[in-house]
């Protein structure tokens, strides 16, 4: 597990984190069962921990940011599990969305193995090798492992 830096757990803490956060992610599940993902343990240790956050904050040039985990509101009725084969094919590993990031023009992923990832158009960034490390990346604005 990566440490969260003392910037990202103020952000964090604004939004209403605090460590050993639990939150009921049944309807979360649900939604993704509905959509066709299989859920295994990282998936649910994330969404217990960091669903239903709504991160936002200012970046250091004064720019606004923000992230949210929440995969109903991330695919609404507008996507399937099938239109992020292609993340799936150039990630090597199955994905889940999860949430959208950087003023919600970014799609957020979380892999089968843990690994946090983004896409807006054909861009796809790795924001961390775990949660811990994408939240770090996400609050402290850090561009993440720019993948081809």
């Amino acid at each position: 597990m990566s440490i969260l830096a003392l910037e990202t757990m103020s952000i964090l803490r604004a939004s209403g984190w605090f460590p050993e956060r639990k939150t009921d992610i049944t309807s979360m599940v649900d939604f993704l069962k509905s959509k066709g993902y299989e859920i295994d343990q990282s998936l649910i240790d994330v969404l217990s921990e960091f669903g239903g956050l709504k991160c936002k904050f200012k970046r250091p040039n004064g720019n606004k940011d923000s992230f949210y985990i929440n995969p109903e509101e991330a695919f609404g009725d507008y996507y399937d599990k099938e239109d992020f084969d292609e993340i799936e094919k150039r990630v090597g590993e199955g994905i889940t969305a999860i949430g959208q990031a950087r003023n919600e023009n970014t799609m957020m992923f979380i892999s089968t193995s843990g690994k946090i990832y983004g896409e807006t158009g054909y861009c796809l960034v790795k924001f961390g090798e775990d949660i811990y490390n994408a939240m770090n990346t996400l609050c402290l604005v850090l561009p993440g492992e720019q993948l081809e």
